[in-house]
């Protein structure tokens, strides 16, 4: 039986909008590697979804499914306790649902407090407008095709389950990270110096991308499990999960 290709995409916010990476495979594969990789900017989330149509999986670097309450969501625990110290730090907790609805710091961190008793991190306002952007257009029926994944959990996993050791907005950390993306994508540095554009996509922003793109890339062979094990449902019918893939070490 002959190989059939599929396209499968990874997808990071930047200051442009949103940096789409889109990797071209081969099923069946037992080392899935991309056979071509090409990018896009998308300037808003309906136009990431069009621009991504045709692909198998979209994993998105975004909460998706929020809480109404203080209760943390279960995935970003489970998401800490494998990054542990190295890196757990980056995995922080996305506004309420509630908070949505606000368009100044100040009204958001109100509503957080007046609901939760705390306040909104600035961190998690910063990306409050792409948050309100993805669950305007996401549905429980789209999130089959559409899932969240975190970054640093494909880090963990292409290093053999440890966490990457520098913050990826360090020179270290961007060589650090694109060794291991080096590892299955053959121009990571070519695309890197290629789509980076000054106060549009930052370096980062590319690399998280390909590490959605690699999640992705996991989950359609059935290398990558969903965090937590039995997803919660928020007030919108979604699943609050994130998708991680299983530690390996590519050779």
């Amino acid at each position: 039986m002959g190989e059939r290709s599929f396209y499968l995409a990874g997808v990071d916010g930047c200051k442009a909008g949103w940096f789409v990476a889109i990797a071209s495979v081969a099923s069946p594969a037992v080392k899935l590697a991309a056979k071509y990789l090409d990018y896009c900017i998308a300037s808003s989330f309906v136009e990431v979804l069009s621009k991504t149509r045709q692909c198998k999986l979209v994993c998105i670097d975004i909460p998706i499914g929020l809480t109404d309450s203080a209760e943390p969501r279960k995935c970003d625990m489970a998401a800490r306790k494998i990054l542990s110290r190295g890196r757990a730090g980056s995995i922080f907790p996305p506004p309420i649902r509630p908070c949505l609805a606000a368009r100044s710091y100040e009204t958001a961190s109100r509503i957080c407090f007046e609901h939760s008793g705390k306040r909104l991190s600035r961190q998690s306002f910063f990306i409050l407008p792409k948050i309100r952007e993805v669950d305007e257009a996401m549905t429980p029926e789209l999130q089959q095709r559409v899932r969240e994944i975190h970054p640093e959990l494909a880090f963990w996993a292409l290093n053999g389950g440890k966490p990457a050791r520098h913050k990826k907005k360090t020179l270290a950390g961007r060589n650090e990270r694109m060794k291991l993306l080096s590892l299955i994508f053959s121009d990571v540095a070519e695309l890197v110096a290629k789509a980076r554009k000054p106060k549009q996509v930052a370096p980062d922003d590319i690399l998280d991308a390909l590490a959605a793109a690699w999640t992705a890339c996991q989950a359609v062979i059935g290398k990558a499990k969903t965090l937590p094990d039995n997803p919660e449902i928020d007030s919108k019918g979604l699943r609050m999960e994130i998708l991680c893939p299983i530690a390996t070490i590519v050779e």
